[in-house]
C-alpha cells in the first residue's frame, strides 16, 4: 500500500512525531511527514493540483485549508489544537527581570519573528503588533518596521537538526528577543542561557490549529484525522504544548 503522506507546519514536528508513532501501533501503514511553514506548503498544494502529493494537510491556521476546501482541493477542514505566542530571550538580569511587553516596547532592543503570509507564526505576530497598537500608539507600528523575519520563507530550514529559531539567534547574538509560538516553551526552557514568557491573547487573534483532508485519496487518511480528534490524540497534542480543542 502507498504511503499515507501528510504536510505539516514545522511547529507540529514534535506532536505529530509521536501522534504518528502512536497511530501506526494500531494501523499497518507507512506514513511520512513534509514538516514546512503552513504558507509554503499550501503554495505546493495548490502547485501539485489536481493530484496533490499530500493526502493531509495539517496548517497552523483556518486561512490555508479553508482556502483549499474553497477551491475544492480539500474535502474537509476542521480545527485540532490551539497555540499561544511567548518571547524568548536570554536568561540574565538584563532581560528576564523584565516583562514582554517592556522588552517589545524598548526601541533599543532587536526583535526576531517569522515571515507574515509564508509563516502563520508571522501572521500572528503581526496580529500582536496591532494589538499593542491600539494601546501603545506608534509602537506596533515601529514594531512591523524593526522586528527581523528570520524563518518561514523556506521549505527547508537552514538551521541546525534539533536547535530552535530562538534558541539560535539568541545564542548566536543575532536578537535579543525573538516570538515564536509558546508549544516550544517545554523546550526552550530545558536551556539554562534561555527565559521563556507566553503572551497573553488578549494581544493577538486566536491560533487555531487545522487539519485537512485532500481529495486525493487515501484510506487510511481519515483514520489518522480521527486519531488526531481523539482523546488519545488531543493528550499527545496537550503534552507537547498545544492546547485542546476542548479547553
Amino acid at each position: 500500500m502507498n504511503s499515507l503522506n501528510i504536510y505539516a507546519a514545522g511547529s507540529l514536528r514534535y506532536a505529530l512525531t509521536e501522534l504518528v508513532t502512536r497511530f501506526k501501533q494500531h494501523y499497518a501503514v507507512d506514513v511520512t511527514v513534509q514538516f514546512a511553514p503552513a504558507g509554503l506548503l499550501c503554495q505546493q498544494i495548490i502547485q501539485q493540483n489536481p493530484s496533490p502529493n499530500a493526502h493531509i494537510f495539517a496548517s497552523a491556521n483556518r486561512v490555508h485549508p479553508q482556502y483549499l476546501l474553497a477551491q475544492g482541493i480539500a474535502l474537509t477542514e476542521q480545527v485540532f489544537a490551539h497555540n499561544q505566542l511567548c518571547l524568548t530571550v536570554a536568561n540574565n538580569a538584563q532581560w528576564s527581570k523584565r516583562d514582554w511587553l517592556t522588552i517589545l516596547l524598548d526601541n533599543a532592543i532587536r526583535i526576531g519573528m517569522s515571515t507574515p503570509k509564508s509563516d502563520p507564526s508571522g501572521d500572528y505576530t503581526f496580529s500582536l503588533f496591532d494589538g499593542i497598537e491600539k494601546q501603545h500608539h506608534g509602537q506596533g507600528k515601529l514594531l512591523k518596521q524593526r522586528a527581523l523575519q528570520l524563518v518561514g520563507n523556506e521549505l527547508v530550514s537552514t538551521l541546525t537538526n534539533g536547535v530552535l529559531p530562538a534558541e539560535h539567534f539568541i545564542l548566536n547574538d543575532i536578537v535579543d528577543g525573538f516570538i515564536g509560538y509558546a508549544s516550544y516553551a517545554h523546550w526552550l526552557k530545558q536551556n539554562p542561557m534561555l527565559s521563556v514568557s507566553v503572551i497573553p491573547q488578549t494581544y493577538y487573534q486566536s491560533i487555531d490549529y487545522s487539519i485537512a483532508l485532500l481529495k486525493h485519496p487515501h484510506p487510511y487518511a481519515q483514520a489518522m484525522i480521527d486519531f488526531v480528534l481523539s482523546e488519545s490524540g488531543q493528550g499527545i497534542l496537550q503534552k507537547n504544548g498545544f492546547r485542546r480543542i476542548d479547553a
